[in-house]
């Protein structure tokens, strides 16, 4: 197997749920250090404008966006299982964190923090949403987002009595996607101790650890895609989609959220329910395929 390259930064929440997957699953990745605000010239250099994290690189491959991330690593080592029983809410769950608690949790974070975070990082979360974000605003609407991660709390606590993990048996996306939204959390200085069955959970989901990282340079990770070729696309590779997309097609990619000024500019050559790749080819590291999951993105003609 091509090594795994993660190129991710320490605090970064939705890192950590690659992280702890990587962990899970006991796999060898190398990991590639990115700054935490903009510019992120050697990143952007590999995915083509795409600038959060955590990316994943698997020779001149790229993978975005930590939903696409999982499925991968589960298709390269499916042993243990992290995929989604029959019956299972976890996919439901996954969705709930991210649209409704990973921003309450980010404004209690925040908003406890907003003396000691760095001008640098206040300007740049303000791009990446479209929206001001100033340390008196953070801090007015912290007992709100700590009340209301309260309540939440105590709905994860009563969905978790009597059950290892989500699923039951074994972790799935929902658990990962939980794991390190509370993670951050934690990090924020949320108090979990009312909470003993999540407690339990979290000790249960942190003793997977994160795999044996070994460091990698952001110049050494564009070299390993350069002395790579992309690997081969399905035969139909695009199908007859809704928007009318072909293949061969300058296409921009965007975020649906959480990612203003954000965009991926290629040529689409894959495009199906579930997943868009766009080739992309830079003097830095040749020619990459960047992947991305369908669901969470805009893709338009260019």
């Amino acid at each position: 197997m091509t090594d795994i390259v993660l190129h991710h930064y320490n605090e970064s929440p939705y890192a950590e749920k690659a992280r702890c997957l990587l962990g899970y699953k006991q796999l060898d990745w190398r990991s590639v250090t990115v700054p935490m605000v903009a510019p992120k010239p050697d990143l952007t250099a590999l995915t083509a404008g795409y600038r959060k994290v955590p990316v994943m690189q698997i020779g001149a491959d790229v993978y975005c966006d930590t939903r696409l991330i999982a499925e991968v690593i589960e298709d390269l080592a499916p042993s243990p299982s992290a995929s989604t029983q029959a019956g299972s809410f976890g996919d439901l769950v996954e969705n709930w964190v991210d649209t409704h608690l990973f921003g309450r949790v980010v404004g209690f974070a925040f908003g406890g923090l907003a003396d000691m975070l760095p001008d640098a990082l206040l300007a740049d979360r303000a791009a990446l949403m479209g929206a001001p974000m100033d340390r008196d605003s953070l801090k007015a609407g912290a007992p709100l987002a700590a009340q209301q991660l309260s309540q939440m709390m105590g709905w994860i606590e009563t969905a978790l009595t009597g059950r290892d993990f989500i699923n039951g048996e074994h972790p799935s996306g929902g658990d990962f996607t939980l794991y390190s939204t509370l993670w951050f959390a934690g990090n924020g200085g949320f108090d979990f101790r009312p909470f003993p069955q999540l407690n339990a959970w979290r000790k249960r989901m942190k003793a997977f650890g994160r795999g044996q990282a070994t460091p990698m340079t952001a110049l050494e990770a564009l070299d390993l895609a350069a002395s790579h070729t992309p690997k081969a696309l399905p035969a139909t590779a695009v199908h007859a989609d809704p928007t009318g997309l072909v293949a061969g097609q300058a296409v921009v990619i965007s975020p649906e959220s959480l990612g203003h000024g954000t965009s991926v500019k290629g040529t689409l050559v894959a495009l199906s329910e579930r997943r868009l790749t766009v080739s992309h080819t830079s003097p830095r590291c040749g020619t990459v395929h960047v992947h991305f999951p369908r669901m969470g993105y805009r893709v338009r003609a260019e």
